[in-house]
């Protein structure tokens, strides 16, 4: 990182930057982003002293040499891809890039307000900084949106800027503290409802042949299971067993099917019905009205 930044900028543009300083925010936005960053430069020699009256999240997206944090005395430490510092305003801290023995991939983000954000609580009693470790790179992609909106869309990205930095704020939030060593930014857990590998293709299974009348031996022999174990198997990783989810899975796409206004009989036919009958008594099963109340109520314009 560089204290001269917008002169710096138009240097190191040949190599890879994205980025931008916001001249004219919107006033009285706080938290707010001041400037980001995420580039690639060759090695270069050690800063001198940084200061900045504002917050700094810096980012290791590769081996960066060394950092010193705090005094002019303190130790060095490595930054090692996916070490991650968070300097509140007026903390002196130096790099020495040259520590690296290849290009650096770096991302930073200047900001005002991170104790409005709880960000104080990151930082241990006798530290200067917090240092986190990242990883799986989760930082990365709010980062480089950061960063993006205002080269994009120079002043007017700010609140894309904005949204991209509330975003890293949530993954702060979720650090976990750790004595001796830096703390963990840990791996996002799989969203709530995630299907698992073999939910996942059964319902592609039962998607790509949704017209048609499908057995549930077809589906073990796709998948080169027994029909036992794939029924046995499905139930307890999905909730249910796979014909239920089957007939749901037709009745979701028939209801869609009805609001385009297809008619009954070949709403039928695309889902896997034997014919609008059973569609219809199926449909009324599940949802508790006929098709064609669903229609009627459901397929209005709101006024």
């Amino acid at each position: 990182m560089h204290t001269d930044r917008e002169g710096w900028a138009l240097n190191v543009i040949g190599e890879q930057w994205t980025g931008y300083s916001w001249a004219d925010p919107p006033a009285g936005v706080v938290p707010r982003v001041v400037s980001a960053a995420y580039c690639r430069q060759p090695p270069r020699p050690a800063s001198g002293r940084i200061v900045h009256d504002f917050w700094v999240l810096d980012c290791a997206r590769s081996d960066c040499g060394l950092v010193r944090v705090g005094a002019d005395g303190a130790p060095w430490r490595r930054r090692l891809r996916g070490t991650v510092y968070l300097y509140p305003p007026r903390t002196p801290y130096w790099e020495a890039p040259s520590g690296a023995a290849h290009a650096t991939e770096e991302a930073w983000v200047i900001f005002e307000g991170g104790q409005a954000a709880g960000l104080r609580a990151l930082i241990g009693g006798r530290e200067a900084a917090a240092c986190v470790h990242d990883p799986t790179g989760r930082l990365d992609a709010p980062m480089y949106e950061i960063a993006r909106a205002g080269q994009d869309l120079g002043e007017a990205g700010f609140w894309r800027a904005q949204a991209a930095l509330a975003a890293v704020f949530d993954l702060l939030r979720g650090v976990v503290r750790r004595d001796g060593e830096p703390d963990l930014l840990p791996p996002a857990d799989p969203p709530a409802g995630t299907p698992t590998p073999l939910v996942r293709d059964v319902q592609d299974y039962f998607r790509a042949h949704l017209s048609r009348p499908i057995r549930l031996a077809d589906v073990a022999s796709h998948l080169s299971m027994s029909v036992s174990a794939l029924s046995h198997r499905y139930a307890r990783e999905a909730g249910r067993p796979p014909m239920a989810a089957l007939t749901e899975l037709r009745i979701e796409v028939a209801r869609g099917l009805l609001l385009r206004g297809l008619k009954m009989d070949a709403v039928a036919r695309r889902t896997g019905f034997y014919d609008a009958f059973h569609f219809s008594k199926t449909f009324r099963k599940l949802c508790g009205v006929p098709p064609s109340r669903f229609r009627r109520e459901f397929g209005r314009p709101t006024p």
